[in-house]
């Protein structure tokens, strides 16, 4: 039977927070979504969006997602701003010369 230090670590956790990486997780889950609302992240995550801004600008700065803001018009028809994030495609910085 394993112990817990013979379980591997993740080799992208070593560098990041725990939510962070949480985070990662369920965004290469629904990666064949493409752009994923952050909202619904938070909402799987049960956290909300103010626990998840200072994980998602980690991802952000290690290069491993993109995000996006658009204005929209939310459930109650008031335009407000909401924030997509998605995975790095690895194929177009691979492409590049």
């Amino acid at each position: 039977m394993a112990t817990p230090t013979d379980v591997m670590k993740p080799a992208l956790a070593s560098g990041i927070s725990d939510r962070a990486f949480r985070i990662l997780y369920v965004l290469a889950v629904d990666m064949e979504r493409g752009w994923v609302p952050l909202s619904s992240v938070a909402e799987q995550l049960e956290m909300t969006s103010h626990q998840i801004r200072l994980p998602v600008s980690e991802l952000r700065a290690a290069g491993l997602i993109e995000h996006d803001r658009r204005y929209e018009r939310g459930s109650t028809g008031r335009p407000t701003w909401r924030t997509y994030a998605r995975l790095v495609d690895d194929n177009a910085t691979e492409a590049t010369p």
